[in-house]
């Protein structure tokens, strides 16, 4: 159990006036209300799965298990955590997580069968196993960024794809999810530089049609002006 969380729920149900050794259950499930410690930053909103009882698990409910593999020290694993994070992508990860016993291992928690390093021991690595814990090879990144790295996910979309995929292998069919519901990443929007000078100021529709119409009678007015100006000098020829 995480120290931190521990330690709020002893002090939450002294407050309540239950001593810890007399509420160690209760303790338990509080703890677990504020942080589930498989999730490794992934989300406490999925029903995370130890690798130890994943198989065992899978057998029981008949379903794919999801494997991703991460370290603690790793940037692109970190990368992942936070676009997993982003809102578009968490309601249809959730809905399809249901459909699959969901591990993810850190550090020195993953298995170490030569099995579950089929093209290296890079990180991260995501696996899609059947219910005894084999690997469907079939199952890889369709849109690996490196071509030697078949299970090497950078996007939200494609682990999505992959889960959808692994799902029409079983012929799992899943409720209220389109085929062709992908995703894509969110493209960031271009920050000014202080070469473009400061940010104009919104104006109201109103404000826009005033100024154009403004705009458009100037134009009208200086047109008129060049012309006489012409004339005038055609005269004094």
């Amino acid at each position: 159990m995480n120290l931190y969380a521990t330690a709020f729920a002893a002090i939450t149900l002294l407050t309540l006036g239950i001593s810890f050794s007399e509420g160690d259950v209760k303790a338990e499930k509080l703890t677990e209300m504020y942080s589930n410690p498989l999730a490794h930053g992934l989300g406490d909103d999925i029903e995370w799965v130890k690798w130890e009882d994943a198989i065992e698990k899978a057998l029981e409910e008949n379903k794919p298990i999801f494997l991703l593999i991460h370290k603690t020290w790793c940037h692109a694993c970190k990368a992942l955590k936070k676009t997993m994070q982003q809102s578009n992508a968490r309601k249809a990860f959730k809905k399809l997580s249901e459909y699959f016993v969901m591990v993810n291992t850190e550090d020195d928690e993953e298995p170490f069968e030569e099995e579950y390093r089929p093209d290296g021991k890079y990180i991260p690595r995501l696996l899609f196993l059947d219910k005894n814990g084999d690997l469907i090879s079939e199952i890889k990144n369709k849109k690996a960024e490196y071509k030697n790295y078949a299970y090497y996910y950078s996007s939200p979309a494609d682990i999505l794809n992959s889960m959808k995929d692994v799902l029409r292998y079983f012929e799992i069919d899943v409720p209220d999810l389109k085929k062709g519901d992908g995703l894509k990443p969110k493209k960031p929007e271009k920050k000014r530089s202080k070469e473009d000078g400061p940010e104009p100021p919104k104006m109201k529709k109103e404000e826009e049609k005033k100024d154009s119409k403004k705009s458009d009678e100037t134009k009208t007015s200086n047109k008129k002006t060049d012309e006489s100006k012409k004339d005038s000098k055609k005269s004094e020829l």
